[in-house]
């Protein structure tokens, strides 16, 4: 769950977060569909991504009650690609629990994620607001796009950092900048606010995927970084390292693989690198904050006051993504 030194959260967002059911919305959904997300994907996790919804509504003057479909939305869009990757990546734990696809099979994790993006589309369209099933759709969209991406570069080994931001983009950054702009259409904001919200998200999206990234090399990461060596994958330390280790990016490009080739050479100047590029992007985050925070009383019943008060939790999230270490 949300980390407790988050100490200028309002206590009534984290409840709402807490609380958030995540069953399907769907009363004709298959029982064993149900249960089986239930007890992999969609179980635990720290809620990152309804807690930022909740928070930029917050900002943006959203009472919590009208964003609760749009804050579980997100994260079963999330889950629902948890889904796919345990089947795409071979996993066989997550958050040290067996897969979706080691829970079950590949096909029926294949088929619970579908089922996921099928509901979510559903409830959406239920609130009759257009402009949030497309924003939703091109989510969707993006995630599928970034895998195909990914895939397709660990085939070819052509690498780059502007391909691998790309993939940032669409995996993450794409589902990060929802949490920012759904808020500002339910609150009817303008599109140059909306936009706004969009970079921000846009930022804290590459912020966060490059600071996971680091985290895959962290002692404290539960995460198993040989997998993606295994698969073939490349992600933004990597890439420096390669980089920082030309002899052995020469080989992997003949078509070692990165796994045969794993040395810890150079890998805290990889980390550095990346930890500075994750800093420009939170760095940008603040600054998108700062101008939101001055355009939005223009355009809402919002005083200075509250709008400073409002600024503080996302400041605060923003400064955490900085220094996480899980």
């Amino acid at each position: 769950m949300i980390p407790k030194f988050l100490t200028t959260i309002p206590p009534q967002l984290l409840g709402r977060v807490r609380d958030l059911e995540m069953d399907t919305g769907s009363e004709s959904c298959n029982n064993s569909i149900n249960q089986l997300l239930q007890r992999t994907v969609l179980l635990g996790g720290k809620r990152l991504r309804p807690l930022l919804t909740y928070l930029c509504g917050n900002f943006f003057g959203v009472s919590p009650d009208r964003l609760d479909v749009y804050a579980k939305a997100i994260e079963m869009v999330h889950a629902a690609s948890l889904s796919h990757d345990d089947v795409v990546d071979g996993a066989k734990t997550r958050r040290g629990k067996p897969s979706i696809n080691a829970e079950s099979t590949n096909k029926h994790a294949v088929l619970a994620g579908d089922y996921l993006l099928a509901d979510v589309i559903v409830e959406l369209s239920k609130q009759g607001n257009l402009a949030l099933v497309k924003e939703m759709s091109f989510v969707i969209k993006a995630l599928a796009e970034g895998e195909w991406i990914q895939l397709d570069a660990a085939a070819s080994r052509q690498y780059s950092r502007e391909l691998i931001d790309t993939v940032a983009q669409m995996k993450t950054a794409s589902v990060m900048s929802w949490c920012a702009v759904a808020p500002a259409i339910v609150a009817d904001l303008p599109e140059a606010v909306v936009k706004y919200a969009r970079d921000f998200g846009h930022h804290l999206g590459l912020a966060f995927q490059q600071m996971d990234d680091t985290l895959d090399f962290s002692g404290n990461s539960k995460k198993d970084h040989l997998l993606d060596l295994e698969n073939g994958i490349i992600n933004a330390v990597l890439f420096e390292w390669l980089q920082l280790n030309p002899d052995l990016y020469s080989r992997f490009l003949k078509g070692e693989s990165a796994s045969s080739l794993w040395t810890e050479n150079n890998l805290d100047k990889a980390v550095s690198i990346v930890e500075a590029r994750a800093k420009d992007h939170l760095d940008k985050c603040l600054e998108l904050i700062e101008v939101m925070a001055e355009e939005i009383p223009r355009h809402s019943d919002l005083t200075e006051q509250q709008i400073a008060k409002a600024k503080e939790p996302l400041i605060e999230i923003v400064h955490y993504l900085g220094r996480r270490t899980y």
